[in-house]
C-alpha cells in the first residue's frame, strides 16, 4: 500500500474529531455525553459521505494537481476546505435553511475547519518520512 493510499484511507478519519472539536468551540455548554453522542453520530453518518466525496472528487483533483506539479500543502488544504463545503453549498442552493436550525455563518466555518484538518492530515501522511532505522 502506497503512502497515497494510506493517506486517502486515514485522513478522513480526522472528520469526527475535527467536527466535534469545532462544535465544542462554538457550544461551550457541551458535556461529555453530548460530546460522545455527537462524535458517534458524525462517525456513523458523516464518514460515508466524506469517503464518497473524497473518492469521486478529491482523488481526481489530487491526481490532476500532482500531474501539473501543483500539489502542495496549500492546494491540498484548500481543496479540503472546498470539498468539505460542497454539501453545505448544495443544501444552501437547493434546500431551505431555517433561521433557527442552521445558521450559515456557523456551518461554513465549521465545515471549512473540518476540511482544512482533513487536508492537513492528508498532507502529513503523504509527506511522512519512513521511521529511521535504529543504528545504535
Amino acid at each position: 500500500m502506497t503512502r497515497e493510499d494510506r493517506a486517502f484511507l486515514m485522513a478522513p478519519l480526522v472528520t469526527p474529531f475535527a467536527f466535534v472539536v469545532g462544535i465544542a468551540f462554538t457550544d461551550m455548554e457541551m458535556n461529555l455525553a453530548s460530546y460522545v453522542s455527537a462524535f458517534l453520530t458524525i462517525t456513523i453518518v458523516g464518514l460515508p459521505i466524506v469517503y464518497t466525496i473524497e473518492f469521486f472528487i478529491g482523488y481526481r483533483f489530487y491526481r490532476l494537481f500532482l500531474k501539473k506539479k501543483k500539489a502542495n500543502i496549500f492546494t491540498v488544504t484548500g481543496g479540503g476546505v472546498i470539498l468539505a463545503n460542497l454539501p453545505t453549498i448544495f443544501i444552501a442552493t437547493f434546500g431551505q435553511f431555517s433561521d433557527q436550525m442552521h445558521d450559515l455563518s456557523m456551518i461554513f466555518p465549521l465545515f471549512s475547519f473540518v476540511g482544512f484538518m482533513i487536508g492537513l492530515a492528508f498532507w502529513f501522511i503523504i509527506n511522512n518520512s519512513q521511521t529511521p532505522k535504529n543504528t545504535g
